[in-house]
């Protein structure tokens, strides 16, 4: 191994010291000298060189890999859907990393993404896909290993627990794929993870803004075939509300003058949300025909039900009261399955309970007409479950007994203030606890005998 440029400098100054004591040294020794320092440096010079353009070699490769991140992170800072830079992510990818083909494979949303571009002519990229899908992780394949894919270097595009495909180089134009080659394919995969990730979670934001705005118009829809305005009558005084739980649910509640009385009825659906809400729009339109052409309350819940029994699948019914008004007090009610009737007479509270089953459950049921006699100020109260089945923060249920003792502190109000008592009550209870249930009250208060 050549000197080093120190160990030249000592021989040229012994030399140069040689000289300046004793002159009569032989002129070929000292050239003979000069050219063995000459020699040395010539050599000394080109390792350096060699040295010199090593570095600016590495440093050139550097200098791509981090404008290639660099270019990369900016690409996709500026997308959205991830199929929309494939082109772009193939050329700036090739910049740095000189392969002939490329094959992107993504399950985004359930929908798969493929993506595949030959810059030469080659025949192994269906070989690749086929190898691609036996393995797992990494994939590093050499020409020496014997596979039908001489060269190749593939990644998992994967974010958290989710994995969304891979990116695969094919065939590197010239030597190896080197550890630099994968981890510049391993940040392009890790901004594509990032990327379907975020499309995901936009797309899904999209879908519940779209899905709110849909339940939104469901539910004015929903309240527009509730009654608008309940009658003003002379004998009785009748209010109601009615809360959805999901925007839109299976309560429902009607007031329709028919011949001879006032029909007055509060049902509620099996289940939550639009389905129930779709099965309330039948049961209203159902009713509301029937009723025009049934003389007797006992007539009309057996057709309703036979009506329903068709319209509903084998996991859905309806519970249903349905009560007839006369002006002289006298109430025939049907309580098919639904929540005991609250009957406020004088200072006592008393329960009606369901005597009948659900309706849409089996056809040709006979349902029996209880008849009961109202005398002036008092009242009933026809509720859903979401009403006693109201929870607070604590889970606690509002229950039967704290519902009987707001009505039974109410019999000197109007209808409608009852029901305000009521749902202040229930706000006082609940708080800010989320209510999983459809809430529907309706009161009916008998004024006075003719």
């Amino acid at each position: 191994m050549p000197d080093s440029f120190e160990v030249v400098y000592e021989k040229l100054s012994k030399f140069a010291k040689m000289f300046s004591e004793n002159g009569a040294i032989d002129r070929r020794e000292v050239l003979k000298l000069l050219q063995q320092a000459l020699d040395q440096m010539k050599t000394l010079r080109q390792e350096y060189t060699g040295l010199l353009n090593e570095h600016l070699e590495e440093l050139t490769r550097t200098y791509q890999e981090i404008a290639t991140l660099f270019e990369l992170n900016n690409i996709f800072a500026n997308v959205v859907d991830p199929s929309e830079i494939f082109e772009t992510l193939s050329d700036v990818l090739r910049q740095t990393v000189p392969f002939k083909a490329i094959v992107v494979e993504l399950t985004v949303l359930g929908k798969k993404i493929d993506y595949e571009k030959s810059y030469d002519q080659i025949d192994s990229i269906p070989v690749a896909k086929d190898l691609l899908d036996t393995l797992e992780g990494v994939v590093l394949i050499e020409p020496d290993h014997g596979m039908k894919v001489k060269n190749l270097l593939s990644v998992p595009v994967r974010s958290g627990g989710t994995s969304w495909g891979r990116i695969t180089l094919i065939e590197k134009e010239s030597g190896i794929f080197t550890a630099a080659d994968r981890k510049i394919l391993e940040a392009a995969a890790f901004q594509l993870a990032a990327t379907c990730e975020r499309y995901t979670r936009l797309w899904r934001e999209i879908e519940r803004q779209r899905i709110r705005e849909q339940l939104e118009i469901a539910r004015r829809i929903q309240m527009n075939l509730l009654p608008r305005q309940l009658p003003s009558l002379e004998h009785f005084d009748i209010a109601a509300s009615m809360t959805p739980a999901v925007q839109v649910g299976g309560d429902y509640y009607d007031v329709i003058p028919v011949r001879g009385c006032i029909l007055v009825t509060v049902a509620d659906i099996s289940g939550k949300g639009i389905p129930a809400a779709l099965l309330m729009t039948s049961l209203r339109s159902t009713l509301r025909v029937l009723a025009k052409n049934s003389s007797e309350l006992s007539h009309l819940a057996s057709e309703l039900n036979n009506v329903l029994c068709d319209d509903l699948s084998e996991d859905r019914f309806v519970t249903i009261v349905l009560m007839c008004l006369h002006r002289d007090g006298k109430v025939s009610v049907i309580n098919a399955g639904h929540n005991p009737i609250l009957l406020m007479h004088s200072d006592e509270v008393s329960l009606m309970e369901a005597h009948e089953l659900p309706m849409g459950i089996m056809k040709d049921v006979y349902y029996r007409e209880v008849e009961i006699d109202l005398h002036p100020g008092d009242a009933l109260l026809i509720y859903t479950d979401g009403v006693t089945e109201a929870r607070n923060e604590t889970g606690e249920e509002f229950g039967l007994e704290r519902l009987m003792s707001v009505v039974k502190s109410s019999r000197e109000v109007s209808a409608s203030e009852i029901i305000t008592r009521l749902q202040n009550e229930l706000k006082r209870f609940c708080r800010e606890a989320p209510q999983h249930d459809d809430s529907t009250m309706l009161v009916v208060k008998y004024l006075r005998r003719d």
